[in-house]
């Protein structure tokens, strides 16, 4: 049986959020959940897992002036210029209140401008406010525009940035109008386009999105991409979904091909992100990197980059052969992957004996002088045999239980002590 969808029924709001919603309708203020708050409500009852995401800010739209919403709320504090938002503390977050004034809500709807935010939910009793039927352009999975004149582009460049994270979050494709709107305005926008953190936080939500390819085509489609940060390739937009949500390897992704340290300071990233980004692009392809698995090459590897870092690379090459479709290469390629790894998981196994080792009761020097016997290959592996027998019985790491092993070891290998 088919659920309703949940852009067409009731929601329920955040506990904190439902609340100053209902105190601000009790003094005579007609109060509507909207924005990216209200969309996150939507993903999650429709069951959208984002365990991963950040806590989504939500907005009220509230029918009344500034003063009557301070007025209400004596502990808000203004955030915006003229008092056009004020911001609320509560114990889900920051809540930012929009004064709508004496309009009516849809003609404030009208000014958002695209379609996701071009509708609320009033709790109040429990009815949507659509007056362009962007909802159900949503559950068709298109982004419309609320109205194309003015140009929304052009009214706020920053809308270039948020359409794309709305289409990677909710997995819309922009209509051909949107799309036409967007391209129209960037030549006269472009030197207004938000960038450095601003833009740097919209892109790592929409490589963090479900749908990050969508978003990203919009910002090359649009031409935002050539105009920042030329070199981005189409194809590196349809592997960002199926890659680990690691930040730094889905902006290493994306951004190969591209002129990369210079994307990174127009985008002021932090040093540390900025690092790692280059580091993962540094090593991939990853059999190439590595110059045909020779032994300083993987254990530049293992130094170089993070376990989980590393299991990404492989999984970025072997997604890139799968979408190049070339079964000759695949087969090569992953007999090359095959063999890093298992050099890669010796080396780990080597490390931890190792570790075993140095953590003895007994080291070298007391093997030699119990056995009565010279430095030779024996002493070392009488020591692994010591590791691995307290790998099993941890208890028995003291002197006297080594010892005693030892020369039960030594009786069952004496030609290694000739």
């Amino acid at each position: 049986m088919s659920q309703p969808n949940p852009l067409f029924r009731s929601i329920d709001l955040p506990k904190p959020v439902l609340e100053l919603a209902v105190h601000l309708e009790e003094r005579g203020l007609h109060t509507f959940s909207h924005g990216a708050g209200l969309l996150a409500d939507l993903r999650t009852q429709a069951g959208s897992s984002e365990s991963d995401a950040p806590l989504e800010a939500h907005s009220l739209l509230c029918a009344g002036s500034t003063s009557d919403i301070l007025r209400a709320l004596p502990h808000a504090v203004v955030t915006a210029e003229e008092g056009a938002r004020v911001t609320q503390a509560t114990a889900f977050g920051p809540v930012d209140i929009l004064r709508c004034g004496p309009e009516p809500i849809e003609k404030a709807l009208l000014g958002f401008g695209l379609g996701p935010l071009g509708f609320a939910y009033r709790p109040a009793n429990e009815t949507f406010v659509d007056p362009m039927n962007q909802r159900a352009a949503m559950a068709e999975g298109r982004l419309q525009l609320m109205t194309a004149n003015p140009n929304p582009f052009t009214v706020a460049p920053r809308r270039y940035w948020i359409a794309a994270r709305l289409i990677a979050e909710n997995g819309l494709e922009p209509t051909s109008e949107c799309l036409e709107a967007a391209i129209t305005a960037l030549p006269s926008v472009a030197g207004r386009l938000p960038q450095a953190a601003p833009a740097r936080r919209e892109v790592t939500r929409i490589l963090k999105a479900p749908f990050p390819g969508l978003g990203l085509a919009f910002l090359r489609e649009s031409g935002v991409s050539a105009q920042l940060f030329p070199g981005t390739k189409a194809e590196n937009e349809g592997i960002i979904a199926g890659l680990p949500k690691i930040a730094a390897l889905r902006w290493a992704a994306w951004l190969r091909g591209s002129a990369t340290s210079r994307v990174l300071v127009r985008f002021r990233t932090p040093h540390r992100l900025a690092r790692r980004i280059e580091c993962i692009q540094d090593h991939h392809p990853v059999e190439k990197s590595i110059e045909s698995s020779r032994e300083h090459g993987v254990k530049r590897l293992i130094q170089r980059l993070q376990p989980d870092e590393i299991e990404a690379l492989f999984a970025w090459r072997r997604l890139e052969l799968t979408s190049a479709n070339n079964p000759a290469e695949m087969a090569d390629v992953e007999s090359k992957l095959l063999s890093i790894e298992t050099r890669i998981s010796e080396i780990h196994r080597a490390a931890a004996r190792t570790g075993q080792v140095r953590a003895l009761a007994l080291d070298g020097q007391a093997v030699m002088t119990a056995l009565g016997a010279g430095p030779g290959r024996h002493v070392g592996q009488a020591l692994t045999h010591l590791a691995h027998f307290v790998a099993d019985r941890p208890e028995n790491n003291n002197a006297t239980v080594l010892e005693a092993e030892l020369f039960d070891w030594a009786g069952k290998n004496t030609n290694l002590l000739d």
